[in-house]
């Protein structure tokens, strides 16, 4: 577990950046304070920091190299099932040097390759070096728990410098605070709709970010492929089983028992609902001791504080609570967008980062409950009156008198929503859990880009068609591939890794998908409430409070904060950041003061995501903020003194044996950046043929017209 960094010299001879890769592991040296390592020869280059979870010793040092020699990985994440792999090495004869579940990934790569990544049960993003045939080989995991970020950038002014693939846990390590010069205009205009940035773009061109269940190959001297070896899919029943919530509770069981497998203590975050009580029960099965963190605020409706005390006193374990107030709120948002790389207005980004933070005191490791939602059928707008779906059966003139009807009710009118809903089509009406701004109103906001929310979401609703999937099944296929790895498990990764946490998910694994995938629809929303039959599934170990309870989230008091005091914060912050060449600013102020007025048409989360965005822009834009003076990020004397081989630090490179390399700067993105090809999966949904340069989503250099996301552009 850590972060990785890496540069591959795409030209023959050229070399790749040494400094580049210890100014990188410098940026996400938070995400492993335990130990550094370096690894470099004539085409590549490797960076490690690490968080020591499984075998603390030395002998978990990455870079880690083969038993043979031949491979060199560094890896981020956990294999779950690392000690049954272990077996069937031993079984082969192979034996291993430590406990390391990274051993054990590494000489599976050995003995099957590419295909390892259909053998592992766990979260990972990892680059492995074939030295013998000079090949780089890259995965990131189905769900896209652990992130994998890339550029192909055109070198520097070094000697022997030429194109370059870089690569990094956090897109801050490709371009940090003031180094950001453009702005991928169709990326910022799908952020004001989805409230992130979807996958593969990134804000910041040519930064990409691997999609889940993708690998990238690449050769010195030849392209970058990326292809895709998963894709979530669902295969709903027609009727409800019994044998339902047994499985249910079998999967999870099984889940949770290998998320616990750890050498450094673990724990729990444990809100008021069923999806963290349900991974704290069957936690203290095995560890009654277990200690569980939850947060909240001050302000009646917006704390789960007494319900997730009561759950813990009910389950026998141990509760840390903290409560988190206006200013504490103010004060770590800079930082906390900072971690985040990408703008992302998810207000629940903050609480998990204080979450993390008081957890940090006292384990290594939580367990947390992201992805029950999204496989069991969990968000209250996945229930679909009988009228909503009838209205996918009327012609489009019946269709068109309920929309104008409902365009002439006043906003709040009750029966508005509903007709909306059942005027619309559900590819039109649902892009994900979050749809901030419609196009009308993103347009009224972005000054360039053309880039629509649909772009991203029509390739899933084909796969969902195609399938025969219902309403409720297709819009979780949605949320799986965009608004789980966009949102939830972005602030996931970011939140805890910021304080050196390791968060672990037992719901997202591929045997609790096997069971949930075939879940029929009233399995899902019955009875008036949501994740029935997860809900049977745990019950009898629950206190009934928490298995009935709705869920809340990380709930933030963020409409009455940003309608009081904390509006003057909001309106200085849009006001202030020198956004004019990409946003509206005259159309971003209007907003804020219709909300304010209390005009009904405008929401908080409106306001919120023209805040992060402006605050985001004076970070990584104008560079109003310094990272390493303020201590949220290492340096030299900073937060754990890393030092670029090559500027007088002791951070060596290279293994037994390694030729030497030679070092320098080198430039970061622009034009002239080499070859990349997509396989299948496009934008992040099925079938999408395969792209080329910026490939999965139609990146270009200035000045160059961009292909359309899924089609091919020459080079």
């Amino acid at each position: 577990m850590g972060g990785i960094t890496g540069c591959l010299a795409l030209a023959d001879g050229a070399g790749p950046d040494l400094e580049w890769v210890g100014r990188a592991a410098m940026r996400i040296a938070h995400r492993g304070p335990d130990d550094e390592g370096f690894f470099a020869d004539p085409d590549l280059a490797l960076g490690f920091r690490r968080l020591s979870v499984i075998d603390p010793s030395p002998a978990g040092h990455q870079p880690m190299h083969s038993a043979d020699g031949r491979y060199v990985m560094v890896f981020d994440g956990e294999i779950y099932n690392y000690l049954e792999l272990a077996q069937r090495l031993a079984a082969r004869g192979v034996q291993l040097r430590s406990g390391s579940s990274s051993e054990v990934l590494l000489e599976m790569y050995a003995w099957l390759g590419k295909d390892v990544v259909r053998q592992l049960r766990g979260m990972y993003a990892f680059a492995i070096w074939d030295r013998r045939a000079r090949e780089l080989f890259c995965a990131r995991d189905p769900f896209g728990i652990k992130p994998f970020f890339y550029a192909l950038t055109p070198g520097g002014h070094r000697p022997r410098s030429g194109p370059q693939l870089r690569f990094a846990s956090e897109r801050k390590a490709l371009a940090g605070p003031g180094e950001v010069t453009a702005i991928d205009p169709d990326a910022l205009r799908r952020y004001l709709s989805f409230q992130y940035v979807p996958a593969p773009a990134t804000l910041v061109p040519p930064a990409r970010s691997l999609p889940p269940g993708h690998v990238l190959i690449a050769r010195p001297g030849g392209r970058v492929d990326v292809f895709r070896y998963w894709r979530p899919e669902l295969r709903p029943a027609r009727s409800p089983s019994s044998s339902s919530p047994e499985k249910i509770l079998a999967a999870m069981r099984d889940s949770v028992a290998v998320h616990l497998r750890s050498d450094v203590p673990v724990g729990a975050f444990l809100s008021g609902g069923v999806d963290s009580a349900t991974l704290c029960a069957l936690a203290a099965e095995s560890c009654p001791g277990l200690l569980t963190v939850t947060v909240g605020f001050e302000r009646e409706g917006y704390s789960e504080i007494d319900d997730a005390m009561a759950t813990a006193t009910a389950l026998g374990v141990k509760s840390v609570p903290y409560v988190i107030s206006p200013e504490e709120f103010i004060g770590s948002l800079p930082r906390i967008v900072w971690h985040l790389d990408d703008p992302m207005a998810d207000a629940a980004a903050v609480p998990l980062w204080f979450a993390a933070r008081e957890a940090r005191k006292h384990v290594k490791v939580v367990l947390s409950g992201e992805g029950a939602d999204e496989l069991f059928g969990g968000y209250g707008v996945y229930y679909q009156p009988g009228v909503v779906r009838a209205g996918k059966a009327l012609p489009g003139w019946g269709r068109s008198t309920i929309s104008r009807v409902a365009s002439e009710l006043p906003t709040g009118a009750k029966g508005k929503g509903l007709l909306n809903r059942t005027s619309t089509p559900l590819n039109r009406r649902y892009i994900g859990n979050a749809y901030v701004y419609r196009a009308d109103q993103a347009r009224l906001l972005v000054r360039h880009g053309n880039g629509s929310e649909f772009d991203v979401t029509d390739p899933v609703y084909r796969q969902a068609a195609e399938a025969g999937l219902d309403d409720v099944a297709t819009m979780q296929l949605i949320d799986i591939n965009t608004w789980l790895p966009g949102d939830i498990l972005v602030k996931a990764d970011r939140m805890a890794m910021a304080h050196g946490l390791e968060l672990r998910t037992p719901f997202l694994d591929r045997e609790v998908l096997a069971v949930a995938a075939r879940l029929a629809r009233v399995e899902k929303t019955a009875a008036g409430t949501t994740k029935f039959a997860l809900r049977e599934a745990v019950g009898a170990l629950l206190p009934q409070a928490a298995a009935e309870r709705a869920k809340l989230g990380f709930p933030v008091p963020l409409g009455p904060w940003l309608r009081g005091g904390m509006y003057g914060f909001a309106e200085h912050v849009v006001r202030t950041a020198q956004t004019g060449q990409w946003l509206n600013q005259g159309a971003a102020l209007d907003i804020l003061r219709r909300f304010r007025a209390e005009d009904p048409e405008v929401t908080w989360r409106q306001v919120w995501l023209l805040v992060i965005f402006s605050l985001w822009h004076q970070i990584y834009v104008e560079g109003v903020y310094d990272p390493i003076a303020l201590g949220w990020s290492a340096g030299p004397g900073g937060l754990g003194g890393v030092v670029p081989p090559g500027t007088g630090g002791s951070a060596g490179y290279g293994g037994p044996g390694d030729p030497p390399v030679s070092g320098g700067s080198a430039g970061h993105g622009g034009p002239g950046s080499p070859p990349v090809s997509g396989g299948p999966g496009g934008y992040g949904g099925a079938g999408s043929p395969s792209v080329s340069r910026g490939g999965l989503g139609g990146i270009v250099p200035p000045g160059q017209a961009a292909a359309p996301p899924g089609e091919r552009s020459s080079q």
